[in-house]
């Protein structure tokens, strides 16, 4: 037997914006609310617990405020360049020849490839299934959910 525990908070929530960048596609500077969910699947502990609540908030939450009012920017997307000095972060785009340049306390660079829905439940799954208390031997799984909207979203999902 086993369940699913899910956590989804009303202030697991991040307003940022993005760019977002492929072999054939391109969509301009934009934002979103982006809203995040966990689920742990497995036994009990012996603590009466899949995982404590308490544990997931401790990390999520952090991760959440990081990302809250900031461009996000993907390290290792091959369509951008990114440079950092000082004080700037300057995104280039050659093949469309744009270019844009920020305050580097504005911006967060993530290292994934894409600031989409997919990278961003990938990433956050990433961090979590890190932390020793999602790797203990009654878990079985790990998702999580990011959406950009109510009707729109990805989760990325990690047996262990």
């Amino acid at each position: 037997m086993s369940y699913d525990l899910f956590l989804s908070k009303e202030y697991f929530i991040f307003s940022c914006s993005h760019i977002v960048i492929g072999e054939s596609f391109f969509e301009k500077l934009h934002g979103h609310n982006y809203t995040v969910q966990v689920n742990v699947v497995g036994q009990q502990s012996k603590d009466n617990m899949v995982v404590n609540f308490y544990d997931i908030k401790k990390i999520v939450q952090p991760l959440v405020d990081s990302l809250d009012h900031h461009l996000i920017l993907p390290k290792y997307n091959k369509h951008l360049e990114i440079t950092e000095t000082d004080k700037q972060v300057i995104v280039k785009i050659p093949r469309l020849n744009k270019e844009y340049e920020m305050p580097k306390e504005d911006v967060k660079i993530l290292p994934i490839e894409n600031t989409t829905v997919e990278e961003l439940s990938r990433y956050f799954t990433e961090i979590l299934k890190k932390e020793q208390k999602f790797n203990e031997e009654h878990i079985k799984s790990l998702k999580v959910s990011v959406c950009e909207d109510d009707r729109q979203g990805a989760t990325y999902s990690w047996k262990f």
